[in-house]
């Protein structure tokens, strides 16, 4: 892996955080505290061709090349490594006590458009932070990670997100069989106050309909007030309105692309937008796919081949990260099943992905304030 990536993939944790060998063994759910800590604590490690199974002999499932490009990389833009350091300046604040509410942010874009990818890496690039600067302690969780809850009707539900994230029992009498489940609201305020969470990111928000709204956001916001250095990032569809919704104040719609501007009520959002790839701004693109490129673990495959194909490539995924990473990684296992080791067009073609499909995974991050 580049040195570009693997600085994003681990931050600042990387000297000091243990480091996993990347394997088919699942981490476990995002939504929980185990599965948060894996994700963000593992170093993803090319494997060496040495290691791998000899050109010209039969690959098993179990290759480690195939594991390593099954991992969909991750391919980030400068403005992307921005969003993580903007966010960062945020949330920095929290980790010293202060009077009033922390601030609030907001990650939006349309469906697929890499809002969780980016809340996700704020998250690992926070937890990052906190176990470089401080001492290690198994108790300490900085960041909560929760999705809206399906049901949204009342405070024990939005409540229970949040106990299943760090493990605790909430069924009134397990012993018994009564699986009728209890507010576990006080439970998870002491729990995030002992373990200094500062960070709680709320994905999903788009699932909130307008009737829930006023219930979910009480909710939360009073969850913020018994626990005032929090910061709330919330993720979504429609994230920034909905939160304007919200408090009370009017629409608003996401800026043009390049553009930096106060946001009504300033809550700050983070925009994804797909990179750009046009005869006055090539090199973005060309850079992301060169450090894709870079990444590729292959026999044969010739340097430089991506960046020929950049026009078709863009074409295909209308510079959605998501998109390029589905098709590369899919591309790149199907050279090393059947022995050609490489990427091309023709190999490139006989893909199926998630492409051509306007305004999806955006790789470029343009910040409003």
């Amino acid at each position: 892996m580049n040195n570009r990536v693997r600085s994003h993939a681990r931050p600042e944790a990387a000297a000091n955080a243990a480091t996993h060998s990347l394997h088919l063994a699942d981490p476990g759910p995002l939504a929980t505290k185990e599965g948060f800590l894996a994700r963000a604590r593992r170093t993803v490690t090319p494997p060496s061709l040495q290691d791998s199974a000899p050109l010209g002999t039969k690959v098993r499932l179990t290759d480690p090349r195939l594991a390593y490009h099954g991992a969909l990389l991750p391919l980030e833009t400068d403005d992307f490594a921005r969003g993580v350091h903007l966010a960062r300046t945020l949330l920095v604040k929290n980790l010293y006590d202060s009077p009033g509410r922390s601030p609030n942010f907001a990650v939006d874009r349309p469906r697929l458009a890499g809002k969780s990818l980016l809340a996700a890496r704020i998250g690992f690039a926070f937890q990052g932070l906190v176990d470089h600067h401080f001492p290690a302690d198994a108790d300490r969780h900085p960041v909560v990670y929760v999705h809206v809850p399906h049901d949204r009707g009342d405070a024990l539900h939005w409540s229970l997100p949040f106990a299943e994230y760090f493990g605790l029992e909430h069924y009134r009498s397990p012993e018994t069989m009564n699986h009728r489940s209890v507010d576990m609201t006080g439970p998870i305020t002491r729990v995030m106050e002992r373990a200094g969470t500062r960070l709680v990111i709320v994905d999903g928000i788009e699932y909130i309909k307008d009737n829930e709204r006023q219930t979910a956001f009480d909710y939360l916001f009073r969850l913020q007030d018994a626990l005032p250095r929090i910061t709330f990032l919330f993720c979504g569809i429609g994230a920034q309105e909905i939160l304007h919704h919200a408090l009370g104040d009017h629409r608003s719609k996401a800026p043009a692309a390049g553009v930096d501007k106060p946001a009504p009520l300033g809550i700050p959002t983070l925009w994804v937008r797909p990179v750009p790839y046009t005869a006055a701004e090539p090199d973005q693109w060309c850079n992301v796919l060169d450090d894709a490129e870079k990444n590729l673990r292959l026999y044969k495959h010739q340097p430089g081949t991506l960046v020929q194909l950049a026009a078709y490539l863009h074409a295909r995924t209308d510079g959605s990260m998501h998109a390029l990473n589905q098709l590369l990684c899919q591309a790149a296992q199907t050279s090393i099943l059947q022995q050609t080791e490489a990427i091309d067009r023709k190999l490139l073609e006989t893909i199926l992905s998630d492409c051509c499909l306007s305004g999806l995974e955006g790789g470029v991050f343009a910040v409003q304030a």
